[in-house]
C-alpha cells in the first residue's frame, strides 16, 4: 500500500490518500448526530464530517456517503465504507477515480467551504 500526502500550504497537507486494490483510500473522522452535515476540515491525517444522522442501523455511514458524494461531485456508487463500520474513524474507498482528481477534489471543495486555513 503507497501512501502519498496532499502538497497544499496549511492543514490539507496532512491529508493522506492512499491506493489499495484498485480503489484510493481516505481516512475520515466521522461526527453523528450534529446540527448540520457538512464538512468540518482537516482532523490529524483525516478529513473531518458531521453527519445529522445517528451512529445507528449504518444511518451515519450512509449519510457520510452522500454528503461526500454532493460535496466532490462523485457517483455514491463509487463510494463505500471499507473500515470502521462501527467507529467514528473510518476509511472510505473511492473506485474509478485517479489520485490527483481526488486530491483536487478535496482541496476544491476543502477551500469552497472556506475551511482551507483551519485545522479542526
Amino acid at each position: 500500500m503507497v501512501s502519498q500526502v496532499i502538497h497544499n500550504p496549511g492543514p490539507l497537507a496532512a491529508l493522506e490518500v492512499r491506493e489499495s486494490g484498485g480503489k484510493l483510500l481516505l481516512g475520515v473522522r466521522v461526527i453523528p448526530g450534529a446540527r448540520a452535515a457538512r464538512l468540518l476540515g482537516v482532523y490529524g491525517n483525516r478529513l473531518k464530517v458531521a453527519v445529522t444522522a445517528a451512529p445507528e442501523d449504518g444511518k451515519a455511514n450512509e449519510q457520510l456517503l452522500v454528503i461526500l458524494s454532493e460535496r466532490l461531485r462523485l457517483s455514491v456508487k463509487g463510494l463505500r465504507i471499507q473500515y470502521g463500520h462501527r467507529s467514528r474513524d473510518k476509511v472510505v474507498a473511492f473506485a474509478g477515480l485517479a489520485e490527483a482528481d481526488l486530491r483536487r477534489k478535496l482541496i476544491e471543495t476543502l477551500a469552497e467551504a472556506g475551511l482551507e486555513e483551519e485545522g479542526a
